[in-house]
């Protein structure tokens, strides 16, 4: 009985914190939600397959390290350089998998942070289930759930950090039309999230015999998740002017009416709109206000692509696409008494 209690212990304090953060992140994904299907991808890809490829990696290269310097020096150039290195890559995997068959769902460099935190939040999740265990054996409960808690409160965001900044590097790389942002901000990206990653390595591994040096490494964690916290916000503004710039045109085309452009433009309207859905017990005119939102927010995003991008031929069709499907949807949420009048 007690070796099930312990289990279901670590198993909760270690996947729930981090699906709680990951609902928190989603949240600030205002205006175009990603598929469902591909955020728990992500997150399962931190979860196994970055997890497993990065312990492999580290045991290969620990062995020649450890065969030429002491076993101190080994340790730390693990957790400082082979350990960021290593995982930041293998996490960062995820987000080039999703470039080269999703590309039209990282069209915002929001979407960069929002995936890559929902793949560092699956690594923590696995991260922090492995050494509970450890401590669970070691110190018994108590212990176990001393380390929980400091994984997952003051240490809790850091993975999510190191591959937020990934991510944000490749989704403005995919995104700008300037050729040094696309080759360097995916580079600069990696480099920053291995960078934050080393120093809170080092700092904790040094803070095992000295103490002061955590004080460092909760510095750089919550440093960076405040300015990562910043820029998510200044980014999910822009989305909103994107929306106001590149849909302001599609009324005089039909596409939108003036009411519903300006619901579409507003995210607290948007809100209040799908909220008097629900309440009034209408899940249909729930879902298809959230699924009308969608496809005008990626008709604005797909529009202020082709202005940098105009000769791109799929961006051309997606964009024509969409404008279909939001003429479409119009029509029909037009007929089930939303409030949203019709264009057409």
């Amino acid at each position: 009985m007690m070796i099930l209690l312990s289990t279901l212990l670590i198993l909760t304090a270690g996947i729930l914190p981090m699906v709680v953060y990951a609902l928190i992140l989603w949240w600030f994904d205002r205006y175009e939600k990603e598929p469902l299907g591909l955020l728990v991808a992500a997150f399962l890809w931190g979860a196994i397959p970055a997890v497993i490829f990065s312990i492999i990696a580290e045991l290969l290269l620990d062995v020649p390290i450890s065969y030429f310097v002491e076993p101190v020096a080994a340790n730390l150039i693990g957790g400082t350089v082979i350990a960021p290195v290593a995982e930041e890559i293998f996490k960062g995997t995820a987000l080039v998998l999703l470039l080269l068959f999703f590309r039209s769902e990282i069209d915002s460099p929001l979407d960069g942070v929002i995936y890559g935190g929902l793949v560092g939040f699956g690594f923590a999740a696995v991260e922090n289930i492995g050494y509970s265990a450890g401590a669970l054996m070691e110190s018994g409960p108590g212990g176990a759930l001393f380390l929980a808690a400091m994984r997952t409160v003051p240490f809790g965001l850091n993975h999510a950090l190191f591959t937020g900044l990934t991510g944000l590097g490749l989704a403005l790389g995919q995104t700008s039309p300037k050729w040094l942002v696309r080759v360097g901000a995916p580079i600069l990206g990696l480099s920053l999230g291995m960078t934050a990653h080393g120093i809170h390595n080092a700092s904790v591994t040094l803070g095992a015999e000295l103490y002061w040096p955590c004080l460092i490494a909760l510095a750089s964690d919550w440093g960076g998740a405040l300015a990562l916290l910043v820029a998510i916000m200044w980014m999910s503004a822009r989305e909103q002017q994107w929306i106001t710039a590149f849909l302001s045109d599609e009324v005089e085309l039909g596409t939108l009416s003036q009411e519903t452009y300006e619901v579409v433009r507003s995210y607290l309207r948007r809100v209040a709109m799908r909220t008097n859905a629900l309440l009034s017990g209408d899940l249909k005119d729930w879902w298809e206000l959230g699924r009308y939102f969608r496809l005008a927010t990626e008709l604005a995003f797909s529009k202020r692509r082709l202005s940098h991008f105009p000769a791109e031929k799929d961006t051309q069709a997606r964009a024509a696409e969409l404008r279909e499907q939001v003429k479409e949807t119009s029509t029909r949420i037009g007929r089930i008494g939303t409030g949203i009048e019709s264009p057409l």
